[in-house]
């Protein structure tokens, strides 16, 4: 019989013994996953959220955990967010046992929209599959070495972009949400009604590097690196690496890659060691790209919406 309760002070070590022991299992299977983790941080914030964290309690102890951050997102709504060290579990009933108590919570929250970060393994995502959730987007991870040399054609030419692009950075975004509202992805029921806001505050920070490639007509593509704070499963000196567009007339030129090469190395030269990027699963032409250009699939985020289906 299992019990599913809210985590009591007593219970932190077991609970940080067992997010500890998931992610070693993780970085077994994939070694671009970082299994280091500060225990002691680690228990001062299950401490700070025992009010939304659960245990499942069985005769030989603790046998899973689960915890979600709720969060209003502008673009996502009104959801919980579970992140790879968010869930623990012996098997599928004790998840759902987990899940059916915590799920309840958020919903009378009016989170709607579950989200869940976990290993793109086949026996860690099953469980969630059968509790409704669906693939939706891909962490890739790429180790930085040698510099990568792909040249622009002729005629293109690279630099850094700033606040003073901010159109610029717009109209690209726009194209790269063209390209996601069609199939497969139909991705029509997005806001973006803050999208301008928030690239201006992007191309504000001073760690928030803008690349924009350009010929003789304007600015043709973009893309945006910077440094990723500390999260569980990231190594220390990773860039994330985002937003990257080219103009529809200017695709298949090999464009992407040499603004991305341009970008990576200036960023192995300034301490980087890793670089972080997500695409949609729906989206094969992104996904096939980054695979190619050497990323790995590291964490996969799963989603369900409640009252869908």
């Amino acid at each position: 019989m299992t019990t599913i309760r809210q985590l009591d002070a007593g219970d932190i070590d077991h609970v940080v013994s067992r997010i500890t022991n998931r992610l070693m299992d993780d970085s077994v299977i994939q070694p671009l996953v970082n299994p280091v983790i500060d225990t002691a941080l680690l228990a001062h914030s299950l401490r700070e959220a025992r009010e939304q964290t659960w245990v499942a309690e069985q005769d030989s102890g603790i046998v899973g955990h689960l915890y979600g951050a709720l969060l209003a997102n502008a673009t996502y709504g009104n959801g919980v967010w579970i992140g790879p060290d968010g869930a623990s579990f012996i098997n599928t009933d004790v998840l759902s046992d987990l899940y059916s108590v915590a799920g309840a919570r958020w919903i009378e929250h009016g989170a709607l929209e579950h989200y869940v970060w976990t290993l793109d393994d086949a026996a860690m995502i099953q469980p969630w599959y059968e509790l409704g959730f669906a693939r939706m987007h891909m962490r890739g991870v790429l180790a930085l070495g040698a510099p990568r040399t792909h040249a622009l054609p002729e005629g293109y030419r690279v630099r850094r972009g700033g606040v003073e692009d901010l159109d610029i950075a717009v109209a690209l975004d726009d194209e790269l949400d063209a390209v996601q509202m069609v199939g497969p992805s139909f991705s029509i029921g997005l806001s973006h009604l803050h999208k301008r806001e928030e690239l201006l505050e992007t191309l504000d920070d001073p760690e928030v590097h803008h690349y924009v490639v350009e010929n003789d007509d304007g600015a043709i593509a973009q893309c945006i690196t910077f440094p990723l704070p500390p999260r569980r499963g990231s190594f220390a000196n990773t860039l994330h690496l985002s937003a990257v567009t080219v103009h529809a007339d200017h695709r298949r030129l090999g464009i992407a890659t040499a603004m991305v090469d341009t970008a990576l190395t200036n960023a192995f030269d300034a301490g980087f060691r890793y670089v972080e990027t997500n695409w949609r699963v729906t989206n094969r032409r992104a996904r096939n790209y980054w695979l190619t250009y050497g990323f790995e699939p590291t964490y996969v985020r799963l989603h369900r919406t409640i009252g869908a289906g």
